[in-house]
């Protein structure tokens, strides 16, 4: 792996492929119509390169790697419901989950392209992956910034609650 050896150069290119494959979904999502297949198909394809590009990368990294293949664990996501220690399994569910189903969206599309029977199932599994992304954002979301929000909100309640008890015991 030579240069890609560095903690940060591995976090640097893994984000370069989320921008990749986010950015190519987006456009491929937004131009499914007749008016712009030519685009849809191009961000397609360049969603299918995006998973496979990650397979190839994911199955070469080597242990404790961030470009390894995220790996869910049932008995680890028992452990950690039990203890609520280390880092959550949701996110390798998730990855693994969003993997598999964009890479089969962007699959049966290139499919389609030959065999038109393919549309529907393609269809179906594209709106299926939109929700599980956003499921994900949700999810990232809420474990980087929302338990913050959460617990200041919940303090501001708290104050609100703490205020108005003390205007009704001095009365």
């Amino acid at each position: 792996m030579g240069m890609f050896t560095s903690a940060r150069v591995q976090h640097a290119l893994l984000k370069g492929w989320h921008a990749w494959l986010a950015g190519s979904f987006l456009v491929a999502y937004v131009t499914a119509d007749e008016n712009t297949y030519a685009m849809h198909q191009f961000a397609g394809y360049a969603v299918l390169v995006a998973i496979v590009a990650r397979f190839a990368g994911g199955l070469l990294a080597p242990a404790g790697s961030p470009l390894r293949l995220p790996r869910p664990d049932p008995q680890a996501t028992l452990a950690w419901l039990s203890a609520r220690k280390g880092r959550h399994p949701l996110f390798a569910w998730f990855a693994a989950a969003l993997l598999a189903a964009v890479g089969l969206a962007a699959l049966t599309g290139a499919l389609s392209d030959g065999a038109a029977w393919m549309e529907r199932p393609h269809e179906a599994i594209s709106e299926a992956s939109l929700w599980l992304i956003l499921g994900h954002i949700a999810f990232v979301t809420y474990m980087y910034a929302g338990k913050k929000w959460f617990g200041r909100i919940a303090s501001w309640l708290a104050g609100m609650r703490l205020s108005a008890l003390s205007k009704e015991t001095t009365r």
